[in-house]
């Protein structure tokens, strides 16, 4: 008889290992960081079985199931024994069938094998609840500055940084997209609770100072509600300099300067039709850096900038040098 393992008990665990047993596509929205898909599964499977559950019966949708594990079952157990030495915990959504007869007949099998109780659903009830009760022990050193200041190259030199838009993969603007692939909630607010986690013996913390939405993620209210009693700093750069640095990061692929193009040409409810023709042009043209220049004084900064000007600042910072700024921060905390 397999056993069931709680959440918080499975990642206390150590030399344990996480296989998740869903389709591809539920392992993609959503799944347990530095988990292993091997899914029973195919997308396309689980969607027949589905169908056959809803237009005839549950018998028939089981039996369906069970060829199709039944023929999966010799290259699944291949793919385990590279985790014979680990303790091994079997997840599907809801701690049902799927992690059950894996768990079993790997147990079988002697390997050490124990199934998530209430599957990855109660792995996403659990984090929600670590980060609605999480207590910051540290204090927030919140970084604020207009578009182009360098903030985020200013936190990857703090190994006491937590970076937001890296582990949404969006940077909270309108172009905030480009070149990535932005997490959904599920998936950032597991990653930020490892994150706060690493960081929980820190005195200070390095943040960017960011609204409540970040993207389409929406931060803990706690998490919000911390950074704003944090130490603010401001990021100072001249514009020239961050149109630089901008045209460096948006235009460096011919597939972010098309996602750029495409992003601009639909501006026209914040920016009228000639601003953005100038821009497209500019673009077009390859002269990168008046591009940037147009959508700094046109959107960005006047976007930004009342926010930015009407913050009490405990230092101000001219970022022409990452590596001094780093230090200069450094010292005052």
């Amino acid at each position: 008889m397999h056993q069931t393992i709680s959440v918080k008990e499975a990642l206390e665990l150590q030399n344990a290992v996480f296989i998740d047993t869903r389709t591809p596509a539920e392992f993609t929205e959503a799944h347990i960081s530095n988990a292993i898909n091997i899914p029973i599964f195919s997308n396309d499977e689980r969607a027949l079985i589905g169908t056959i559950y809803a237009k005839i019966n549950k018998e028939e949708a089981i039996d369906k199931g069970v060829e199709l594990f039944s023929q999966k079952l010799p290259d699944i157990l291949q793919q385990m024994k590279q985790y014979k030495d680990k303790t091994i915990i079997i997840n599907c959504w809801r701690g049902g069938m799927r992690s059950k007869v894996v768990t079993n007949v790997l147990c079988g099998l002697g390997y050490k094998a124990l199934q998530l109780d209430g599957g990855h659903k109660a792995y996403r009830n659990y984090i929600i609840e670590q980060l609605n009760n999480y207590q910051y022990n540290f204090k927030f050193a919140v970084l604020y500055g207009l578009t182009g200041t360098g903030k985020t190259e200013l936190l990857n030199k703090f190994p006491n940084s937590l970076d937001l838009e890296n582990l949404a993969q969006h940077r909270n603007s309108r172009l905030g997209m480009v070149g990535l692939e932005p997490k959904n909630q599920k998936m950032f607010d597991a990653l930020l609770l490892q994150r706060l986690r690493a960081l929980q013996k820190q005195e200070f913390v390095i943040i960017e100072g960011e609204s409540r939405k970040l993207g389409r993620i929406l931060l803990p209210e706690s998490l919000f509600k911390t950074m704003k009693k944090g130490i603010n700093i401001k990021i100072e750069l001249p514009i020239e300099i961050r149109c630089k640095r901008l045209a460096s990061e948006y235009f460096d692929t011919p597939e972010k300067t098309q996602q750029v193009k495409n992003i601009v040409k639909t501006m026209t409810q914040v920016l009228s039709h000639q601003i953005v023709d100038n821009i497209i042009a500019e673009i077009d043209s390859q002269n990168y850096e008046e591009a940037v220049r147009l959508l700094l004084i046109h959107f960005y900064d006047p976007k930004y900038n009342h926010t930015v000007e009407n913050i009490n600042y405990d230092l101000k910072v001219e970022n022409n040098d990452i590596i001094k700024t780093a230090e200069k921060i450094k010292k005052f905390l």
